[in-house]
């Protein structure tokens, strides 16, 4: 009953026309700037109350005839009448880009997941000898700062770039745990990453990844991406042997 009411209540009007306009440049509602994104139009929605993750957009809203001609006078005049951090809500601007969006455009991104490259070499290594690590990234997939170019398709049309950064590694050498760190580690005798294995056995070695991520739409300034995304490495089993030494006579 309430919907034929409100169907009802429409039909007689009075009508509006709306128009969402980027904060970017500061035009009116005939500036031309509606799909211009820029580091300001989502930064203002995070320190903004109310919810809404942005981009900020201006609204402004006109009086129509039923059939969208603007009326005469003054309530046919644009008038701005909102700031909002919810731009997919706006009547008629069904084509708004979201941070939702882009935030699931990151998490699906085909992230590179680190491997360890370990010396000595073989994947082998001695009790009480300093053993170091290394964290590498294969060729296949996106790692960071490389970026990604998401189908538009995804994106109601709009190219998107997204980058991963590299927020936290954590090393899980076996007998003890290194991190959360940036250190990437390194080989022999410069390498920070090092472990001193104190009896014999396999070690399951891998490390860890947290990702943060950024984008750009149309050439605009990185703009960063709410939220992380943790990946498991690929695990390494390494070897740790015994050396005994032996006297053999002449």
């Amino acid at each position: 009953m309430a919907d034929s009411y409100f169907k009802s209540a429409a039909a007689k009007g009075p009508f509006h026309d709306y128009r969402a306009v980027s904060v970017c440049g500061g035009g009116g509602p005939d500036s031309g700037n509606e799909g211009d994104l820029c580091p300001q139009s989502w930064g203002m929605c995070r320190i903004a109350s109310g919810g809404g993750e942005g981009p900020a957009v201006v609204v402004y809203r006109r009086v129509v005839e039923q059939d969208g001609t603007p009326v005469t006078g003054p309530p046919g005049q644009w008038q701005q009448v909102a700031l909002t951090c919810w731009p997919e809500r706006v009547p008629g601007n069904a084509n708004a880009l979201t941070m939702g969006m882009i935030r699931q455009a990151f998490r699906d991104t085909d992230f590179t997941k680190p491997t360890v490259n370990i010396q000595p070499e073989g994947d082998v290594t001695l009790v009480n000898l300093p053993t170091f690590f290394e964290v590498q990234f294969p060729e296949a997939g996106f790692g960071p700062d490389e970026v990604d170019r998401p189908d538009p398709a995804t994106l109601l049309g709009h190219e998107v770039e997204i980058r991963p950064r590299l927020t936290a590694i954590t090393y899980h050498l076996g007998e003890r745990t290194v991190g959360p760190t940036k250190d990437l580690g390194g080989p022999y005798p410069d390498g920070t990453v090092v472990q001193t294995y104190t009896r014999p056995g396999e070690q399951q070695v891998r490390a860890d990844i947290v990702y943060s991520g950024q984008f750009r739409v149309g050439g605009s300034g990185w703009i960063d991406i709410p939220g992380t995304v943790e990946l498991q490495g690929t695990p390494v089993t390494l070897t740790v042997r015994e050396a005994k030494a032996r006297l053999y006579s002449n």
